[in-house]
């Protein structure tokens, strides 16, 4: 699936420029792991994206376009929360950002509200590996989702506001932001499924699947 990369037209790149208010740090080890590369997963299902406004999920360069496409066919949690934003308010423009402070690999930011829709960015570290990338993604995807939830956040103090009350400081260096227990969750998981092949919603099943008959007699 090719998806667009968007092209910043009248002042949008200032828009971009608000305080960051959700960021993450590196992980400790973001080394590639040596592994066979993944099985192919099913094609993300069809999302009526071309709905009004537009698609919610807006790559702005070819990296971050890369890391969306390959999140969307390795990881069905990637799917999951890119499907919970293209059916939300919500647009996101989702970018690598070469000023990005050392020791952060994704940040979140607030960038305006208009009529029934909300503006998010979520900007990326060049420095991380693909996978990382793609975990980092997700990590910022789930920021976006608990902005989706709350629909009172139109602006980047009731973003601050919000992520006071739902998350913890965290701050690397000088720079201070928050960061939730559920994002850093979302992290690992889909870190998991890129280095296993396995998208965890099949671990799920694997893990739920009730025992044979043989195996009970054993039991």
């Amino acid at each position: 699936m090719r998806l667009p990369l968007v092209t910043w037209i009248g002042g949008a790149a200032a828009l971009l420029a608000a305080p960051a208010t959700a960021q993450h740090a590196l992980p400790a080890r973001t080394f590639e792991a040596s592994l066979p590369a993944a099985a192919q997963s099913p094609a993300p299902p069809v999302t009526e994206w071309w709905r009004g406004g537009g698609p919610r999920l807006r790559p702005t360069d070819q990296r971050a376009a890369n890391s969306l496409r390959s999140g969307l066919e390795r990881s069905g949690r990637v799917r999951a929360l890119a499907h919970q934003v293209e059916t939300s308010d919500v647009f996101v423009y989702v970018g690598v950002d070469a000023r990005m402070e050392d020791g952060l690999a994704g940040r979140l930011t607030f960038v305006g509200h208009g009529h029934e829709y909300r503006y998010l960015r979520v900007a990326l570290s060049p420095r991380l590996g693909n996978d990382v990338m793609i975990a980092a993604l997700a990590h910022e995807l789930q920021h976006v989702v608990e902005v989706i939830e709350h629909p009172e956040v139109t602006s980047d103090q009731q973003l601050k506001l919000l992520y006071e009350r739902i998350g913890v400081t965290s701050r690397v260096g000088s720079i201070q932001g928050w960061e939730t227990r559920a994002a850093q969750e979302i992290t690992y998981e889909v870190r998991r499924e890129l280095t296993s092949g396995v998208p965890s919603s099949l671990v799920r099943q694997e893990t739920l699947k009730a025992p044979s008959k043989g195996q009970d007699d054993e039991a």
